[in-house]
């Protein structure tokens, strides 16, 4: 590699400079990454709460309750299904947001949506969709650091909920990536309103009850309705949290890829430094040589 000692000793000062600051992304990254694995963990346990409560609940009841649209038809200056995509805030994660678009606009496609609406949450998708020139119809960003909390998860689905009570729309989808292994993730689509409960526990039809027996003081159509609303919160929480895992999976590897890099080109400069020194003081000693007579010029 031919280059110049002065721009090799710079380029290897700039890179030796920014090598801490990957490191310091690397660990961040990695550190995000765990703590919405260790979420979704969590999660999952608490759904096997609410599962639970069902399990004594729904006995109550001659028929399930559904919490739904009454009608069929909604405003015309409404969208029938609003589609939300949940990207990233922040860069340095490679085609996340990218490939996210692009399934996003093969999906609708496939579907053909009689009408619909475009919803975004992250910084970095929304601009992706308006170099496309795609019009968005809400969006929020997503933390910059850190990630987003159960208690704000449950309110934004609370408004969701009383837009889809309202007939504001019949239909809401949730995008994202999902992790899969290592950097690897795929894309995912949820349908969460209208909310279908799937459960794997059983309920025991001979009626028989558990000792001591479960007291009920109040309405249990009140308690299924407050823990179907939880459950709707707890499933977007889960979306958000594997998105999050993605993100901060794909940012922690290409950093890791980068830092490699960084430590090749180190090991590529330093060699041609200390070869660019050892040329300069043969050439010294040649010159002292040949100025004190012991070689011809």
């Amino acid at each position: 590699m031919t280059q110049s000692f002065e721009s090799a000793k710079s380029r290897l000062d700039n890179i030796k400079t920014i090598e801490p600051l990957l490191s310091a992304l690397r660990t961040m990254s990695m550190g995000a990454w765990q703590m919405a694995n260790r979420k979704i963990a969590s999660l999952s346990n608490y759904e096997d709460d609410l599962d639970q409560i069902l399990i004594e609940i729904l006995p109550k009841f001659t028929q399930k309750p559904v919490r739904e649209q009454t009608v069929q038809e909604i405003p015309i200056e409404n969208s029938e299904t609003i589609i939300l995509i949940i990207g990233s805030e922040r860069g340095l994660c490679g085609k996340f947001n990218a490939g996210l678009a692009e399934n996003t606009l093969k999906f609708i496609d496939q579907n053909q949506f009689s009408s619909y609406q475009i919803w975004v949450m992250g910084s970095r998708l929304r601009l992706e969709f308006e170099r496309r020139e795609i019009t968005i119809a809400w969006r929020k960003e997503l933390p910059a650091s850190g990630l987003f909390t159960y208690h704000e998860a449950y309110m934004i689905t609370q408004d969701w909920l009383d837009q889809f009570e309202a007939y504001a729309f019949h239909r809401f989808i949730v995008l994202n990536n999902h992790l899969v292994s290592g950097s690897l993730y795929q894309f995912e689509t949820h349908y969460l309103l209208p909310y279908e409960f799937k459960r794997d526990s059983e309920i025991n039809p001979s009626g028989a009850c558990r000792w001591p027996p479960v007291i009920i003081e109040t309405d249990p159509k009140g308690i299924y309705n407050q823990v179907i609303q939880h459950f709707i919160a707890a499933s977007f929480y889960k979306l958000l949290l594997r998105s999050a895992a993605a993100e901060h999976s794909a940012r922690y590897h290409l950093l890791q890829e980068a830092s490699e890099n960084a430590e090749d080109i180190i090991e590529e400069l330093v060699w041609v430094i200390n070869a660019e020194r050892k040329r300069k003081i043969t050439q010294q000693m040649q010159e002292l040589a040949v100025s004190a007579g012991l070689l011809k010029y």
